[in-house]
């Protein structure tokens, strides 16, 4: 009930129209972060079963000029330039996915130089709560070519190692891979 100054005693307060909205933001905000955290966990999960197919998990290498390990099979975040040239920040697309990469190290020896990192982009998403990988072409962002989303990251592996297999299968002499798949650091 109302009376000549505004709301009565035992009116219940109104909601302003930007507070409900305020509540909207803060839930989707919410989800939001925990989407994000959800497929960064699959995209760390994923490195540790490829680093264990590759039977590397536990392997380190020290850099030659650094006091620092280094793993065989590392996880790199931001790898891919934005339009204007700079390391992105913003590891999502507009779509949800997370872009990722996954440097292996590959030489003679942990203790000889030098040594030859590829660098595979990768990229996860959420499909009806369920996680989703590829291979990712960053230029495009989306799925490199010839590769869908997959369900499991064994399959994604499978994917990697069928790349992998290909590119280290082609002799120099006869040129270099059309088109590259994975670049090198």
């Amino acid at each position: 009930m109302t009376g000549p100054t505004g709301p009565t005693p035992q009116d219940p307060p109104r909601t302003s129209r930007y507070e409900a909205l305020a509540e909207r933001w803060r839930l989707q905000s919410h989800r939001t972060d925990e989407l994000h955290e959800t497929l960064r966990t699959h995209s760390y999960l994923l490195l540790t079963e490829l680093a264990t197919e590759l039977g590397v998990e536990a392997r380190t290498w020290k850099e030659q000029r650094n006091p620092f390990h280094r793993r065989y099979v590392e996880y790199r975040l931001s790898p891919f330039a934005g339009s204007e040239g700079e390391t992105r920040i913003d590891r999502y697309t507009a779509r949800g996915e997370l872009e990722f990469a996954i440097v292996l190290t590959f030489d003679h020896g942990e203790d000889r130089f030098p040594k030859t990192r590829f660098l595979v982009p990768l990229a996860t998403r959420m499909y009806r709560q369920h996680p989703q990988f590829c291979l990712w072409d960053p230029v495009a962002a989306a799925p490199l070519e010839g590769f869908l989303w997959v369900a499991t990251r064994p399959a994604v592996i499978q994917d990697i190692l069928t790349v992998l297999d290909r590119e280290l299968a082609i002799d120099p002499f006869e040129g270099p891979p059309t088109p590259p798949r994975l670049g090198c650091l």
